[in-house]
């Protein structure tokens, strides 16, 4: 009888221990690389997202305020529809901010429910300057932000604190549409600091930049552009994604 011996396998070299390291981590190293960009592609469309929305509800907000410039419940009442009086300890309400820098505007009308932009109180009769501008919130990280203000025009007064209104915005400009032969006809677009009666204002055209009001995440850096209103060339290099968006309203309450 022969007996056939039989070799068992007693366990790995160490070639084949190396090689099986080296196949997994590179399955891991892979598995994670998906993984990554799949969440950036997803932070990324997320910030697309949020930002236009932050632009079509700032065009909104802006488009309906407005509309209400001018506004008086009394007949052949003529309210001039920008306030351009004193804001508290600043000089002018409604102002060209310079080149790129925000401008700021203030919406004047007699409020139907009673209050100004801030929810605050509007004793009855009265007008209000309701003041949007731009700055960074300090209770927010310091994101850009639109806030709204209201002031009482009669006194310059601020009616209460300012509102944060949306969460990144970063530039607001804003050109008013004059007439010159008192017609209800456009003849020109001016920065406010160009009018010079307020009167034959007719038409506004805003322009916002926006972003996502997120903390900045790592996106690609590089240099973008943006000329919002030919109010010039602004230059920003870093990885935030942003849109322009732009309107132009007629004022119902202004002319014949």
């Amino acid at each position: 009888m022969i007996r056939t011996s039989l070799s068992r396998q007693q366990g790995l070299s160490l070639i084949e221990l190396m090689l099986a390291l080296v196949i997994g981590l590179l399955i891991t190293g892979t598995f994670l690389q998906l993984m990554l960009n799949s969440s950036r592609s997803t932070y990324f469309h997320e910030d697309l997202a949020l930002a236009q929305e932050n632009g079509r509800h700032t065009l909104f907000l802006l488009s309906r305020a407005v509309r209400q410039a001018g506004y008086s419940n009394e007949v052949n009442s003529r309210v001039l529809p920008f306030f351009t009086g004193r804001c508290g300890s600043a000089a002018q309400c409604t102002l060209d901010g310079g080149g790129t820098n925000s401008d700021q505007v203030a919406v004047q009308f007699l409020p139907r429910n009673g209050q100004d932009c801030a929810g605050n109180t509007v004793p009855s009769g009265e007008l209000t300057a309701d003041v949007y501008y731009v700055a960074a919130d300090p209770a927010n990280g310091n994101i850009d932000t639109l806030f709204c203000r209201g002031y009482n025009p009669a006194n310059s007064a601020a009616r209460g604190a300012a509102r944060a209104v949306i969460v990144g915005v970063e530039r607001l400009q804003v050109v008013y549409g004059v007439t010159n032969n008192n017609t209800n006809n456009v003849h020109q677009y001016l920065a406010a600091s160009a009018v010079s009666n307020w009167q034959d204002v007719r038409s506004v055209r805003l322009g916002v930049l926006v972003n996502s009001g997120q903390q900045v995440r790592s996106f690609e850096r590089r240099t973008r552009t943006y000329n919002i209103l030919e109010s010039g060339t602004l230059t920003l290099n870093d990885g935030r994604p942003r849109y322009v968006f732009t309107t132009a309203n007629k004022l119902n309450n202004a002319g014949f």
